[in-house]
């Protein structure tokens, strides 16, 4: 579990103890308008909605609620208990009896795993995602709602500036992402945490106040004191354009196949013109290497000058290898490869951000195929491995342990038993190679004219 950060409690604000402001409340009419530019939707709508307690995504709650049950739907309230702090867990229990007191069907949704003692704030928010996905596929939602506004758009855009982000990164947060199994919706993008306020003020609610908003160790909380750059919706529109090239040009110069593996021709990224060819190299080091976000523009561009000067390229970025001449080959390096301790029978395990297990119930871990073992079992049964595939490839593929070993490896078709056969793994990374279409935040009409 993750270690407290902090032991100062969440506070909950009374409406009667928050400053005023001359912010309008967000009103049915216009939440109704940024729904409806995020739709469609089923006839009674059911939604899932990501909610802490702040001001934010309570209101966030509340609205959507209204919105779903006046068609006849309903909303399920999904609160992520991280673990940071030892309150966390009652906090999260108060959400969640908020919540059905006003209606709505909550569940808690607690993680027990280990999390490294560095980098919580990415830790907290990988894992956060990972829950509400895992939700969302056990109840069947075909929604899931998070309530990031105005204000985080910006902070966004300026965090990635900062780190030197390419225009796909700096055009923010897209408000509608397709996943395997549903859709993440963000219907507030283009509304102020301040208004968001005024809107439960409106209605004399109170809401939490995270302390872990505050705390200047984290980069969001500083930039949040200091104040992001205003968020120019115009870079949204650009992502969009570019992204369409990409659809177009990248199928022509990659393939991808099973095992994670990419090819690329060189003559043909040489065609594209620098800027693209330097987002085609992003979006291949994403799949390939199972990332989550695109590798810094300033390595990017030492590894495209390599990849369009002639000779052979041997590099390495986004924990891939470059390897080749006319045809350049990338593999998944083999370093920092996650052993994962699942039950099995469940929903499908994304590993190391580039497959997707089925497995059997009962406890397991899943982790890099071990050469020992492998090397062990091809002497004992004959077991080998498919043609065309070097024994070097087959360190980044996934295989299934138990506690005497491993028991598994599904693309190699080796399993230790009948029922360990049921096991399947697809290369499916959460960055797929043609990234998803770019969805800028809805306009935000006054319906009081």
């Amino acid at each position: 579990m993750l270690q407290a950060v902090t032991n100062t409690a969440t506070a909950w604000m009374p409406q009667s103890d928050v400053v005023s402001t001359d912010q309008p409340s967000l009103t049915a009419v216009q939440f109704d308008r940024l729904m409806q530019a995020l739709g469609p939707y089923e006839r009674a709508p059911v939604l899932g909605v990501g909610v802490s307690g702040g001001a934010d995504s309570t209101a966030l709650a509340l609205l959507a609620h209204e919105w779903a049950v006046e068609r006849g739907g309903r909303v399920h309230a999904l609160i992520v208990d991280h673990g940071l702090r030892p309150e966390s867990a009652s906090e999260a229990d108060h959400v969640a009896a908020i919540c059905a007191g006003w209606g709505m069907t909550a569940d808690v949704l607690t993680w027990h795993g280990h999390v490294p003692a560095t980098g919580i704030e990415e830790a907290a928010r990988v894992l956060r995602h990972q829950l509400l996905d895992e939700a969302c596929r056990e109840h069947g939602l075909m929604h899931l709602l998070l309530a990031h506004h105005g204000n985080d758009q910006a902070e966004t855009a300026d965090m990635r500036r900062t780190m030197g982000s390419g225009p796909l990164g700096l055009a923010g947060m897209s408000a509608c992402v397709e996943r395997p199994h549903y859709r993440l919706l963000r219907p507030l993008l283009s509304v102020s945490r301040a208004q968001l306020e005024a809107t439960l003020r409106a209605r004399g609610i109170g809401w939490t106040d995270d302390p872990m908003n505050h705390d200047l160790t984290f980069a969001r909380a500083r930039l949040r004191r200091d104040g992001a750059l205003p968020y120019d919706p115009a870079v949204g529109q650009n992502r969009t354009a570019i992204e369409q090239e990409l659809v177009e040009s990248l199928p022509r110069i990659v393939t991808l196949d099973s095992l994670g593996r990419a090819q690329l021709d060189r003559a043909g990224l040489s065609r594209l013109g620098r800027p693209l060819a330097c987002l085609a190299v992003s979006r291949i080091a994403q799949a390939v290497g199972g990332l989550d976000y695109p590798p810094r523009m300033s390595r990017l561009e030492t590894l495209l000058s390599k990849l369009t000067a002639p000779g052979p390229v041997r590099a390495t970025l986004g924990r891939c290898l470059w390897r080749g001449d006319t045809l350049v080959t990338i593999l998944r390096e083999h370093r920092n490869l996650p052993f994962q301790d699942v039950q099995g029978g469940r929903a499908e395990l994304l590993w190391d951000g580039r497959f997707r297990l089925k497995l059997p119930a009962g406890p397991w871990s899943v982790g890099p195929v071990s050469m020992t073992q492998w090397r062990d079992l091809a002497a004992q049964s004959g077991q080998t491995a498919p043609a065309g595939v070097k024994n070097q490839e087959l360190g980044a593929l996934p295989a299934v342990y138990d506690l005497e070993g491993m028991v598994a490896v599904p693309h190699l078709g080796y399993a230790s038993s009948a029922r360990l056969m049921a096991c399947t793994a697809r290369f499916a990374p959460r960055q797929p190679l043609v990234p998803a279409k770019f969805v800028g935040a809805g306009a935000m009409e006054d319906d009081r004219r």
